[in-house]
C-alpha cells in the first residue's frame, strides 16, 4: 500500500505540474518561473475543462480529462510557440548555467525539509496510507471526489454529495477535488489515498517551490534569506498543518499554496521589462484565477499581499515626476477599497460574508495566541518563530522596499484578532470573505509570516558571526554564519519537535508541531468514527449489495463509507438530510423504517427512495460503540436503530459483532 502511495504522490506532482509547465513556457517564462507556477495553470485548466465537458454532457474519467488536459496544454504551447518564430520574439528571460543549478540546488533543499516536516507531522501519525480525518467536512471533501469517478463530471459547477445519483448540485470551490479526482482514477479508486498523497503534494511540492520563487524576486541579494527560507514553508502550524487537521480545509489548503506564486510573478512583472513584462503579467492574472477556483477567499489573501507590494512599489517610484508614483499608489489603495466594499455588499457574495463565527478568545488571549502561533485553544506554541517573525519585522524597519510585508502581517494579524475575539459589523466586512473563520485569517496571519521568518533568520545568522567575530572564535565570517546557522536550526528543530509538554494554568502546552501530529494521529485513528473493522464490514456489504442503496445512521461512521469504499449510502453526513427531494421519505425512513411490515407510508418511502438495505455499524445494545455525535438525537433514529433480526419485514444477511447487515422485505 506504500508503494501505491508513493506512486500517487507521483502521479499528483505530474498532474500538477506538467500541463501547466507547457502553458507557462506558451507564455515565456523562464524554466524555474515556470515549474514554480504550474499548478496554477494546470488547477485552471483542469477546472475549465471539467466545466465544459459537463457542459457539453461529456462524461469521461479521471485519466482521460488530463488526457484532455495535456492535448489543450501542449496545444497553447505550440500555437504560441508559433507565433513567437512568425514574430521573431522571444520574451523568456535566459539566465547562465550557474544561476540555473543554483535555483535546482534551492529547489532540492526546500522540497526536501518540507519532506522531513511532513514525514514526521503528517504521515507518520496518520499511519496508514488509506486512512482520513474523522472530521466533520471530510465526509464531504470524500463524497464530492467518489461523486467525480462514479459520475464521470467534473464540473465545478455542479457539485453535490449525490451527484452518482443524478443529483443536481450546485456551485463549490472544489478545484481540489477535481485533481484529487484525477489522481484517484489512476490508482484504482482509491479517493483517501489520493486525498491524503494530494495533501503531501501541496506541502511538498506545490507550496515551498512557490514559497521560493517568491523569496528569489523578495531577496535578490539575500542568499542567506533564499536558503533560510527552506526551513519555514511548512513550520507554521496555521498554514498550512492548520487546514489539514480543521475541516480539513483542503479548498484552501490548495488555494493558499498557490499564493507565493501568484505574487511571485505581479513582482516579476513589475520590475521586468520588455516583451517578459507581458508574461508575467499574462501568468500572474492566471493565478490569481486559479487561486479563486480553488478557493474565493484565496484571491481576497492574494490580492492582500498584491496591493500592498505594489502600493510600495509605486510609492517608490519616481519616473515621471516625484509624485505620480505617489498620486498612482494613493488611488490603487482607494480602488482597492472600493472593490473591497463592492464585494462585502455583492448579493452572491451574502452567504459567505453574513455567515459568522463566534468569538472564542477574548483580545488580551487573542493576541497571545497570535504571537504564539497557535490562533486557538490548541496549545501548541511556536516562541522560536516569534523570535524569527519580530526581528523580521524589525529587519523591514530598515529596509523601505520590504517594509510593505510588515504592512500585510500586521494587517492580518489585525484581521484574526478582530475575527477570532469580536462580534459586529467590523468583523463581517473585515474577515467576512473568510466566512469570519479565525482558522483561515490565522492561516493568512501565518502564511504572511512565513518570508519574515527567513528574513528575520538570516539577520540573526548575520548577527550572531559578527558577534563571533569579535569574540574571535572564528576567522573567517563564512565559517562563523556557517556555526551560527548549524545552531539556530538545531535550536528551531528543538522548539520544534521537541517531545515535551507542561501545564500553563489549566492548559496542556507542547511545541506546535508535536501538537498538530497529536492531532492528525487522533483524526486518522481506525479506532474512533469508521473503525478499521467497520470499514472491513462496509466493504462486505458493497460486495453483496452493489449499488443498491442501503439505509444507515450516519454518526455509527458510515457517514464517511460513500467516500471511502463507494457504499451507496443514504445519508451521507452526520446529519439528518439525505438526497436532494427526498426529505419527506428520508423523515420517514428515519423515525419509522422499523414499522415496514404494517405501514403503507414507511413502504412507499422504501420504494421511493429504492431502499434495499439497512445497515447499522453500532447496534445500541453494544456498550463499545463508536459513534460521532455531533447532530446526533436519539429521537432523529430511532426507526432504524431500533431495528433487530426479530423486527418483522427485515432479513438478517450479515452479523459480526455490533455490525448488523439486513435486507429489507
Amino acid at each position: 500500500m506504500w508503494l501505491t502511495f508513493a506512486l500517487a504522490i507521483c502521479l499528483g506532482v505530474a498532474v500538477l505540474y506538467a500541463p501547466g509547465y507547457l502553458v507557462a513556457r506558451a507564455v515565456s517564462l523562464e524554466r524555474f518561473a515556470s515549474v514554480a507556477v504550474a499548478p496554477a495553470f494546470s488547477v485552471a485548466a483542469l477546472v475549465i475543462l471539467g466545466v465544459v465537458l459537463n457542459a457539453a454532457h461529456v462524461r469521461c474519467d479521471g485519466w482521460m480529462l488530463l488526457l484532455a488536459c495535456a492535448a489543450l496544454c501542449l496545444l497553447i504551447y505550440g500555437v504560441c510557440r508559433v507565433l513567437r518564430g512568425l514574430r521573431g520574439v522571444d520574451g523568456r528571460t535566459h539566465l547562465t548555467r550557474n544561476a540555473v543549478d543554483g535555483e535546482w540546488v534551492l529547489v532540492a533543499l526546500y522540497i526536501g525539509v518540507a519532506a522531513v516536516v511532513s514525514l514526521v507531522v503528517f504521515v507518520h501519525a496518520m499511519g496508514d496510507p488509506v486512512s482520513f480525518s474523522r472530521n466533520d467536512d471530510t465526509t464531504v471533501h470524500l463524497s464530492v471526489v467518489r461523486g467525480f469517478l462514479d459520475s464521470g463530471t467534473f464540473s465545478t459547477l455542479n457539485v453535490t454529495k449525490y451527484l452518482d445519483l443524478g443529483e443536481s448540485g450546485g456551485y463549490y470551490p472544489a478545484a481540489w477535488h477535481v485533481v484529487t479526482a484525477v489522481v484517484a482514477s489512476l490508482v484504482g479508486n482509491q479517493v483517501t489515498l489520493a486525498t491524503n498523497a494530494m495533501i503531501l503534494v501541496v506541502c511538498v511540492f506545490v507550496l515551498p517551490v512557490g514559497l521560493l520563487f517568491l523569496l528569489r524576486q523578495l531577496f535578490p541579494d539575500n542568499k542567506l534569506a533564499l536558503y533560510a527560507g527552506s526551513l519555514f514553508s511548512v513550520a507554521f502550524c496555521g498554514y498550512p498543518w492548520g487546514f489539514v487537521v480543521f475541516g480539513q480545509l483542503l479548498s484552501n489548503l490548495l488555494s493558499f499554496a498557490l499564493i507565493p506564486g501568484a505574487l511571485g510573478l505581479l513582482i516579476s512583472s513589475l520590475n521586468a521589462s520588455g516583451p517578459s513584462k507581458s508574461g508575467f503579467a499574462v501568468a500572474y492574472a492566471c493565478s490569481m484565477i486559479s487561486v479563486a477556483l480553488a478557493q474565493p477567499n484565496g484571491a481576497f489573501t492574494l490580492g492582500i499581499w498584491s496591493v500592498a507590494f505594489a502600493v510600495s512599489h509605486l510609492w517608490s517610484k519616481r519616473s515621471d515626476g516625484y509624485w505620480s508614483g505617489k498620486r498612482t499608489a494613493i488611488i490603487l489603495c482607494f480602488i482597492a477599497c472600493a472593490a473591497w466594499v463592492l464585494l462585502f455588499a455583492a448579493p452572491p457574495l451574502q452567504g459567505v460574508v453574513t455567515y459568522s463565527w463566534k468569538p472564542t478568545l477574548s483580545i488580551p488571549k487573542a493576541i497571545v495566541a497570535g504571537l504564539l502561533f497557535m490562533f486557538t485553544n490548541r496549545e501548541g506554541v511556536q516562541p522560536f518563530l516569534t523570535v524569527l517573525v519580530l526581528l523580521g519585522i524589525a529587519k523591514t524597519l530598515k529596509d523601505r522596499r520590504l517594509r510593505w510585508l510588515s504592512v500585510s502581517y500586521i494587517a492580518a494579524f489585525s484581521f484574526y484578532v478582530i475575527d477570532v475575539a469580536t462580534d459586529g459589523f467590523m468583523k463581517q466586512l473585515l474577515t467576512g470573505f473568510w466566512y469570519t473563520d479565525c482558522y483561515r485569517t490565522g492561516a493568512m496571519t501565518a502564511l504572511f509570516a512565513i518570508p519574515l521568518a527567513a528574513l528575520g533568520f538570516a539577520w540573526l545568522v548575520k548577527l550572531g558571526a559578527g558577534l563571533l567575530g569579535k569574540m574571535r572564535f572564528g576567522r573567517q565570517g563564512s565559517n562563523n554564519s556557517c556555526v551560527v546557522a548549524m545552531v539556530l536550526v538545531v535550536l528551531l528543530a528543538v522548539c520544534q519537535f521537541a517531545p515535551v509538554r507542561f501545564a500553563f494554568g489549566k492548559t496542556d502546552v507542547r511545541p506546535g508541531l508535536m501538537k498538530i501530529h497529536a492531532e492528525v494521529s487522533s483524526r486518522y485513528s481506525w479506532e474512533k468514527g469508521l473503525t478499521s473493522e467497520e470499514d472491513a464490514f462496509a466493504k462486505r456489504v458493497m460486495s453483496l449489495a452493489g449499488h443498491d442503496c442501503v439505509v444507515n445512521v450516519p454518526s455509527d461512521g458510515s457517514c464517511w463509507s460513500y467516500g471511502v469504499e463507494g457504499l451507496n449510502t443514504l445519508f451521507r453526513r452526520s446529519a439528518t438530510a439525505g438526497p436532494s427531494g427526498s426529505e419527506p421519505y428520508a423523515t420517514v425512513l428515519r423515525t419509522q423504517l422499523c414499522d415496514y411490515a404494517v405501514s403503507d407510508e414507511v413502504r412507499e418511502a422504501v420504494e421511493k427512495t429504492g431502499a434495499r438495505y439497512v445497515m447499522l455499524l453500532d447496534e445500541e445494545s453494544y456498550d463499545d460503540r463508536t459513534v460521532v455525535k455531533f447532530r446526533y438525537k436519539e429521537e432523529d433514529w430511532v426507526g432504524i436503530e431500533s431495528i433487530t433480526q426479530d423486527t418483522p419485514g427485515f432479513t438478517l444477511v450479515l452479523s459480526e459483532g455490533d455490525m448488523r447487515l439486513y435486507r429489507i422485505g
